[in-house]
């Protein structure tokens, strides 16, 4: 008797600890040089669900001018906002999502991974000229080859975090590569979001103090990962059955 509660004990505490997935996973495609003609797509198979398009009223930028940089060159998976924050602290630029949990569960958010590329004022993929020397960087290079960037992750009733992602797609002094995308985790004490409630995230760019040479730097991804809560009568319900049935084999 004593052995089969531990038992179940130990597949309770499994069920309440279960290992953190991938609940959305948010991508860009870009057509032109407005924001009308970005789409966002979301994909989820927990019912997280996001705003389809980037509109003026969730985007700001410090500076003039259009409000994308839409060279040909640019991949269209690029949300590519036309500011230099690379070489000035007044050039910061701001774009908010509204997720929303469209299930019938709870869910524990960890983590949240940004994913950004740098490139130039020509509309190319960055090069690692010019920048300054720390490997600490997202995506940095050891020696004098980063171009970093600071990108601030903000979300509803939780604090800021900010991380210094290199510019730089590549070690090449003269060229960069569309490859180089630089993903950031942050990471949370598992934010509850509860069934068809909403939380904002913002994502902000802005200048770091290390260098000032000029970068700009493009989002291309948003991934959210942590967990879907189990409805407690579906999980009552399940140790329950299973308490009853190793207490009748142990009969035998």
């Amino acid at each position: 008797m004593k052995k089969t509660l531990i038992i179940i004990a130990s597949l309770a505490l499994g069920a309440a600890a279960s290992q953190a997935a991938v609940l959305c996973t948010t991508t860009f495609n870009r057509t032109g040089d407005s924001l009308d003609t970005v789409t966002v797509s979301t994909t989820s198979n927990a019912g997280l669900t996001t705003s389809t398009s980037i509109s003026s009223e969730n985007f700001s930028k410090s500076t003039t001018g259009n409000n994308l940089l839409a060279s040909d060159s640019i991949p269209a998976s690029v949300f590519s906002p036309n500011a230099n924050v690379g070489n000035n602290q007044n050039n910061t630029w701001s774009v908010s999502f509204t997720f929303t949990n469209t299930g019938s569960q709870d869910m524990l958010i960890s983590s949240i991974d940004l994913s950004m590329v740098g490139f130039n004022g020509a509309g190319a993929a960055q090069n690692a000229g010019g920048g300054v020397a720390n490997n600490d960087y997202v995506g940095g290079f050891d020696g004098n080859l980063n171009k970093p960037v600071n990108i601030t992750l903000g979300m509803t009733g939780q604090e800021s975090q900010t991380l210094a992602y290199n510019g730089a797609t590549t070690t090449n002094q003269t060229t960069g590569s569309w490859d180089g995308v630089h993903t950031g985790n942050y990471g949370y004490s598992n934010v509850l979001l509860k069934a068809g409630k909403s939380m904002t995230l913002t994502v902000t760019a802005s200048k770091n103090e290390a260098y000032g040479s000029g970068c700009f730097i493009g989002l291309t991804g948003i991934q959210i990962k942590g967990e879907v809560v189990p409805e407690p009568a579906t999980a009552s319900l399940g140790l329950l059955g299973l308490a009853a049935l190793m207490m009748r084999r142990r009969r035998r």
